[in-house]
């Protein structure tokens, strides 16, 4: 038998533990409160990031006109080194491209997106693919050809230059 000693004791410990339990209790629900915030600080950051609708370019959108897709490229490039981390994947990339197609351009997307085509999560494979369809070699022969024949004439230097974009 225990004497009253020994049960105070035993009292005064099951209180002093049912005190750590509650100031633990308040801890966690401290914890699990500031966790909850912080996870939406964390779903806002990602949603500023990664879901921005894609800006307008500046050489506006793309119909396939082979003597335009330099300067389509070349913009939907500006957006990916200026805007890293909303263009992080390369369906982001994609997406940015087809979506500034129009016409044709956007007649030949159309098929890869209604069937969900491999390639529209592979950048590289998609860029070699829109340069296959858009891209006309013989535009570059052309230009060569008109280089051969440089005259500046009576046109002004800047006329001159843009001739041959």
């Amino acid at each position: 038998m225990a004497t009253a000693e020994q049960v105070q004791e035993l009292v005064a410990a099951v209180q002093s533990l049912n005190l750590e339990v509650r100031n633990l209790n308040q801890e966690m629900q401290q914890i699990k409160a500031e966790n909850t915030v912080l996870r939406q600080i964390v779903a806002d950051r990602e949603l500023r990031s990664t879901d921005l609708p894609p800006m307008p370019l500046s050489s506006g959108r793309f119909d396939g006109s082979a003597t335009h897709l330099k300067e389509f490229l070349e913009a939907c490039n500006v957006q990916f080194t200026f805007r890293p981390s909303t263009f992080s994947t390369d369906l982001s990339k994609v997406g940015l491209v087809i979506s500034n197609l129009t016409g044709n351009a956007l007649a030949w997307a159309n098929p890869l997106v209604t069937s969900d085509d491999p390639v529209l999560r592979d950048w590289k494979m998609f860029l070699e693919r829109f340069k296959q369809a858009f891209e006309r070699p013989e535009i570059r022969y052309l230009a060569g050809e008109e280089l051969l024949e440089v005259h500046q004439g009576q046109m002004d230097l800047y006329s001159y230059i843009t001739k041959f974009k």
